[in-house]
């Protein structure tokens, strides 16, 4: 079996290369948020680009702080997502990582995971002066007709959209594939979360979030299930340094793109972190539905952003059972105001439990406003009260 690396190298070089190959042939490109149904639009013949993404991209690659403060030539207050900021910053910088991404032909928007992106993508195509469709989700309750019926209306209305400046048609057969291969990443993705059940974990975090890129730019495709099946395949008979006593902890919330093992460097064999929700967000349920369209209005209309406070609270408590976990560091990423506002309830649930919490303050992708004395102590604080216990 060719190894987990190398497939996820071809994912990368794809990805980057599609961009630059759609532009030099004409193929429309659209830029996209991360919970776009992009296997409509790939099935459209429509070459997706994930800004987001890029801002990860560039956070790792240390060129978000001169990219953010690029983006006051624009005159963007800092106070702004670091996401959004990096994408208006990337104009007033000279040379990017992949050079850059493609000039899109659209632009497609969600609210099904913050609010800020609908406005980003609305400056994007004033400034680019390009169309721009937005896919309203209402908040995410199980089994409403009435909400599925007005998704369906909107995703029937983006097909035209698409339609209308592509001039290509919905092919049926390739939408069946996208969502098959879909379903099929998110099943094996659970696994390799999985695998972290287990004491003590037989994946590190890190491994985990650098493997998350599939799940985005990937999806839809046979390649991202090839490389979660071996990724799978090489970790399952391993272990990582720990033990039984080892104290096991959930880290909720965004990582810190910019360090190179993407969390403060506090963990070691004995203090590790067994799961991180972020990554599992992004574990759409493609299940249920009775046709291609439903299964993807279903899997988008319940992204954990667009959960009701009580379903976030369920799973939470599922998460601290399931990953025997014995601690909580909550990430109070100032660039997610949808993310913060579950912090202080989700706290009190978890202290109900007998799980005690610690919050850290940082953000996502901007280093400028990560502090790394400070993050250490209260970590090391927090590591004495759980051995205390």
């Amino acid at each position: 079996m060719e190894s987990s690396r190398s497939i996820l190298a071809k994912i990368f070089a794809e990805y980057y290369l599609s961009g630059t190959q759609a532009k030099k042939e004409g193929r429309p490109i659209a830029y996209i948020s991360a919970f776009t149904p992009v296997e409509i639009l790939k099935a459209m013949d429509v070459v997706c680009m994930y800004p987001e993404s890029y801002a990860v991209v560039c956070s790792a690659s240390n060129k978000s702080q001169e990219m953010i403060q690029a983006s006051k030539m624009s005159s963007f207050s800092q106070d702004l997502c670091s996401y959004s900021l990096i994408s208006f910053g990337a104009d007033n910088v000279p040379k990017l990582p992949y050079g850059g991404l493609p000039e899109p032909d659209m632009l497609i928007a969600t609210n099904n995971q913050c609010g800020t992106t609908v406005l980003w993508f609305k400056l994007l195509a004033q400034k680019k002066n390009i169309p721009l469709f937005i896919i309203d989700y209402p908040v995410a309750t199980d089994d409403n007709d009435s909400i599925k019926e007005y998704v369906a209306k909107q995703y029937e209305s983006l097909i035209d959209f698409v339609k209308k400046h592509t001039q290509n048609d919905l092919n049926d057969q390739k939408l069946s594939e996208q969502v098959d291969y879909s379903r099929k990443a998110c099943g094996l993705w659970k696994r390799v979360h999985d695998l972290n059940k287990e004491i003590p974990v037989k994946i590190d975090v890190t491994k985990i979030i650098n493997a998350l890129f599939p799940m985005v730019a990937g999806k839809g495709t046979k390649l991202a299930c090839d490389f979660y099946e071996a990724l799978i395949d090489e970790n399952k008979q391993t272990n990582e340094s720990g033990s039984a006593d080892t104290i096991r902890l959930f880290w909720h919330g965004y990582p810190m793109w910019f360090l190179p093992s993407r969390f403060p460097e506090c963990f070691d064999s004995d203090f590790q972190i067994a799961i991180n929700d972020y990554t599992l967000w992004w574990n759409l349920d493609y299940r249920n539905g009775t046709s291609d369209i439903g299964a993807l209005i279903t899997a988008y209309n319940n992204t954990y952003l667009n959960w009701t406070l009580d379903k976030k609270l369920s799973w939470a408590d599922e998460l601290a059972i399931d990953y025997s976990v014995d601690g909580i560091i909550f990430h109070a990423n100032r660039s997610c105001r949808r993310s913060l506002a579950d912090i202080v309830p989700l706290r009190e649930k978890m202290s109900q439990k007998g799980i005690p919490s610690v919050i850290i303050e940082s953000d996502m992708a901007n280093p400028g406003f990560f502090s790394k004395e400070q993050i250490d102590l209260r970590i090391e604080s927090f590591r004495d009260v759980l051995r205390s216990k």
